[in-house]
């Protein structure tokens, strides 16, 4: 790889954080809203459901975060590995005496 590669890595990674953010967030369309009057037992059924999902997409956002927190350690793991082979590469020269003119 050359250095032009080492350059473009970290924003193919950015990019692929930002996808996989950005696809965790799609939004569901909304509920239907009845204007009939329920039963109490299906006002409780109802509210059983509507508590359901709210726990599964309370699980979703934190598989998410999680997911993301990763990425995120991952990308900063890359880009320090991208710096130390920039230093490696940068051979550190002692500096160069020059002769006096005469």
């Amino acid at each position: 790889m050359n250095l032009l590669d080492f350059r473009i890595v970290p924003s193919f990674i950015g990019a692929a954080v930002l996808l996989v953010s950005l696809s965790a967030c799609r939004t569901t369309p909304p509920a239907t809203v009845e204007s009939k009057k329920m039963p109490a037992a299906d006002m409780s059924g109802k509210i059983q459901l509507l508590q359901r999902q709210i726990q599964e997409k309370d699980r979703l956002i934190e598989e998410r975060d999680r997911r993301i927190e990763e990425l995120e350690s991952q990308l900063d793991a890359l880009k320090l590995i991208e710096q130390d082979r920039e230093n490696q590469r940068k051979p550190v020269r002692p500096p160069q005496t020059l002769a006096p003119s005469q």
